[in-house]
């Protein structure tokens, strides 16, 4: 077993806040929330159902803005999103009428660049997660978890140095999801990218990372971090082993006495 070597963090959060509404309809979705994530590090926030993460999450890709506190990435305060910046969603959000290669090359068009110029890497990536031959197929030609692995292309292609994952695999059934995990976890090995995955499921998040940040239920606050010192790569034996229950058995406490 090894621990995380200690880095300057990439995305540092001071003191966040957010609140939704106002008055007596106001709602406080996180609380002060300090939490550093480190570069090249796979960090997971975990806690119960709309305990705040998927906002974190948001805030941290600079779609949403603090109500009050700091994010910083790379150092510098974020205020809007960057093309550093790759995020992930439970939806695979892909167009019905454009083709997998097609739908991976969507941020190409956004963006202004050339297609030509990417659609190499595309095809790399696809065959990476091994649907290169679905490449002219439509998106009800295929699988949710299909689905899934390219939307987790069309996020890196640009190379993203931040990967935010709001529960991406969450829709699937139980052995797709522990597949895409392990393809996940792949590539981010891979890119040599840092990762923060938004999951209430304690397994996954001890499984999938390298510190755990646990979450109280709403307004969301940060319980406590929980290192992971596993070696990777990691195989689903993991799952069975005496230290790998005790740490779940540790999160989960953290959890219960919130």
């Amino acid at each position: 077993m090894t621990t995380t070597t200690q880095t300057a963090p990439l995305v540092r959060a001071t003191g966040v806040t957010k609140k939704f509404g106002s008055g007596d309809k106001e709602m406080v979705a996180l609380s002060g929330l300090n939490l550093e994530v480190r570069e090249g590090e796979f960090l997971s926030l975990l806690g119960p159902s709309g305990c705040g993460k998927s906002t974190a999450l948001n805030i941290m890709g600079g779609l949403l803005s603090a109500t009050e506190g700091s994010i910083t990435f790379g150092g510098k305060t974020l205020t809007e999103p960057s093309r550093q910046i790759g995020m992930m969603f439970q939806q695979a959000v892909m167009f019905p009428w454009r083709t997998t290669l097609d739908n991976v090359l969507l941020p190409v068009e956004i963006f202004g660049e050339s297609k030509k110029k990417y659609r190499a890497k595309a095809e790399e990536l696809l065959s990476m997660v091994g649907i290169s031959e679905f490449a002219g197929s439509y998106p009800w030609q295929l699988s949710g978890g299909m689905q899934q692995r390219a939307a987790l292309c069309r996020v890196l292609l640009h190379d993203p140095k931040l990967l935010l994952l709001d529960e991406p695999f969450g829709a699937l059934d139980e052995f797709t999801r522990e597949t895409m995990n392990q393809e996940l976890l792949r590539l981010q090995a891979h890119t040599k990218s840092t990762a923060v995955l938004v999951t209430h499921n304690i397994t996954e998040a001890v499984f999938m990372s390298d510190r755990v940040a646990v979450m109280s239920a709403r307004p969301g606050r940060l319980i406590g971090i929980l290192e992971i010192p596993f070696d990777r790569p990691r195989t689903p034996d993991l799952q069975t082993t005496s230290d790998f229950v005790a740490l779940v058995a540790e999160a989960r406490k953290m959890l219960e006495l919130q």
